[in-house]
């Protein structure tokens, strides 16, 4: 997105993708939820409290490393969005983690996310924080890959070119590269054993 020049602009831009989760920072991504409704949903913001009696509310994050074949990026889930990607709720992670302690459930959750594919709609802006400027990617909405669709999709493309045989021919021999990949891999194990 930077070679893109994306978030450049004193507005912000909006985008879609279709990247993997590659890193998910798990050491802070839940909050206490403030319950007051601003206009018809909760708020939703952390709170903390001031030491003085008072609470303050800021706003959670989940922050994700996400990559697709033009490189990485680190955006941000909020509440909806961080739940429709790790499939679970906040509240349901933190009783698992917190609460329950079960480390191995909650480290297979983390793992089911990882390397999955979707599609992200973001919004690129950047922000000037203690005088130094950012890229802000907040995730405004997630989806998961249809990829029945997606190969549809492809397949279509590949038969409206004119150079389809050369393509069908590429992956013919991508596929017996696979093959003999598979074939040395077997062979090694059968030999170390």
């Amino acid at each position: 997105m930077k070679d893109e020049g994306l978030g450049g602009s004193e507005k912000a831009e909006w985008i879609s993708v279709k990247a993997s989760v590659s890193i998910i920072k798990t050491d802070n991504f839940f909050y206490e939820a403030c319950p007051w409704l601003v206009g018809d949903r909760q708020c939703n913001k952390k709170v903390t409290n001031n030491g003085d009696g008072r609470w303050q509310c800021e706003r959670y994050l989940l922050q994700l490393q996400i990559e697709d074949h033009t490189g990485l990026a680190w955006v941000t889930a909020f509440q909806e969005s961080g739940e429709d990607i790790m499939g679970i709720s906040t509240k349901e992670l933190y009783l698992l983690k917190y609460e329950e302690q079960d480390d191995a459930r909650f480290g297979e959750i983390v793992k089911r996310v990882l390397f999955s594919k979707l599609l992200f709609k973001l919004k690129v802006k950047e922000e000037s924080f203690n005088d130094e400027q950012r890229v802000k990617i907040p995730v405004i909405k997630t989806k998961k890959v249809n990829f029945t669709q997606e190969n549809m999709y492809l397949l279509s493309l590949i038969d409206k070119s004119p150079n389809k045989h050369k393509i069908f021919q590429i992956m013919d021999l991508l596929g017996l590269l696979q093959h003999l990949e598979r074939r040395r891999k077997a062979l090694e194990s059968n030999n170390i054993g």
